[in-house]
């Protein structure tokens, strides 16, 4: 059995859970709160607004890559003490541009706080810092980044509606940076990746990486569910408080509903160890795929509060199983050694999902101006993940049988 983490390995995690409840709270949750100020200050349509939210999550995605790499092979504290302060101060600074400069910063800071700060990275940092217990580790993170929309989700609404937008978004950008500040000083980890001591040879390089890992038919199945899987979510999540607003929910009500679903997400990470140990995470990820896409039918009908309560439970604990889920099944069919170069790299394949769910979802919505459109992608990607989950187990138990 794995030991458990040592106090030594709970600052620095708990140092990442703080980050990840920041660093997800600004620009990713934020986003919908905000999202009618910024189209009405700036002047574009909701589908511009999703085009700015998927290149930020695109940049996120490409620099995932090149901040796991960066793991592997050097450690974490460039990451987290230059780039994800960065693009914290560049996310701040959007708030003082107009138009298309605004939109610009907007994404590039939000881009860079998301390779530097998401679940990509933060995850393999989580198991090289815990290094006997990954499990427990990446669950812990999780448990963290739970609070992230019921903590970020109202204080960025209360921003808003006190002091406007423009300090909805300064003020989370300067708890981005003294979080990442915070997490450089305290998180190291082993950094005798780069060469092989037992040939003496150079490890294989990024491509090479991602080439080799790619070549296991499980790690392709993972890499399509999860492009899918983050179509459903990002859409979902970007189009929550509007899609509770159209159903006849206040603004007000709306952020507060958000937020529970947001807290629900623990339900789903709490007890999750004990229930990976009794159903297996390769088949509670499959269950947890399509409740999530489910979960879209009962937020278009969220003016009714029995069908906003499911919605929030549905999505709150599937998104919460999710997230701790990925890295679990991930861990079992990835080499540690490359685990946070092809991690990065499953999260660019992601992010690709989380930039296109959101744009044609704002253009659907605005063509047919109502959110119905947006929320059948969700519930088509959702179900469609849960699909190709369930092919890769039986690939896995194929695999596992022939060894």
């Amino acid at each position: 059995m794995p030991q458990q983490l040592t106090s030594l390995s709970l600052l620095p995690l708990n140092a990442l859970g703080f980050l990840t409840v920041v660093a997800y709270g600004t620009w990713f949750y934020g986003f919908g709160v905000l999202f009618t100020n910024l189209s009405t200050f700036h002047g574009v349509s909701a589908s511009t607004l999703g085009i700015t939210f998927g290149v930020a999550n695109l940049i996120s995605g490409i620099g995932a890559v090149a901040t796991g790499r960066r793991l592997d092979v050097f450690g974490p504290r460039a990451v987290l003490g230059v780039i994800g302060p960065l693009g914290a101060i560049i996310y701040g600074a959007s708030s003082f541009a107009t138009g298309t400069t605004f939109l610009a910063t907007y994404a590039l800071g939000g881009g860079l706080i998301g390779a530097a700060g998401f679940y990509s990275f933060t995850q393999p940092l989580a198991v090289r810092i815990a290094k006997t217990d990954a499990v427990r580790a990446i669950t812990r993170l999780t448990i963290w980044g739970a609070f992230s929309s019921p903590i970020m989700i109202p204080f960025t609404e209360i921003l808003r509606a006190n002091f406007g937008w423009q300090t909805a978004v300064r003020i989370p950008a300067v708890l981005t940076v003294i979080s990442f500040l915070l997490a450089a000083a305290v998180c190291r980890v082993d950094t005798d990746i780069d060469i092989d001591n037992a040939t003496n040879e150079m490890r294989p390089s990024l491509i090479a990486s991602l080439r080799g890992a790619l070549s296991d038919v499980r790690l392709r199945l993972f890499a399509a569910a999860a492009f899918l899987s983050s179509v459903a979510v990002s859409t979902l999540l970007v189009f929550q408080v509007p899609t509770m607003t159209w159903a006849g929910v206040s603004a007000g009500t709306a952020a507060l509903l958000a937020s529970l679903r947001g807290l629900m997400q623990l339900a789903g990470r709490i007890p999750l160890l004990a229930a990976i140990n009794r159903f297996t995470a390769s088949r509670l990820i499959v269950i947890a795929r399509a409740l999530l896409g489910i979960s879209a039918l009962f937020l278009l009908g969220s003016g009714n509060l029995v069908l906003a309560l499911i919605y929030i439970v549905l999505a709150g604990v599937t998104i919460g199983a999710l997230s701790a889920l990925d890295g679990v099944v991930a861990r079992d069919i990835v080499q540690p050694e490359v685990f946070g170069t092809v991690m990065g790299g499953i999260g660019l394949i992601a992010t690709l999902g989380g930039s296109l769910g959101p744009i044609f979802g704002g253009w659907l919505r605005d063509v047919f101006d109502s959110p119905v459109a947006p929320m059948l992608i969700v519930l088509l990607a959702g179900c469609s993940a849960a699909i190709i989950f369930a092919i890769q187990q039986s690939a896995s138990q194929t695999n596992q049988a022939t060894q």
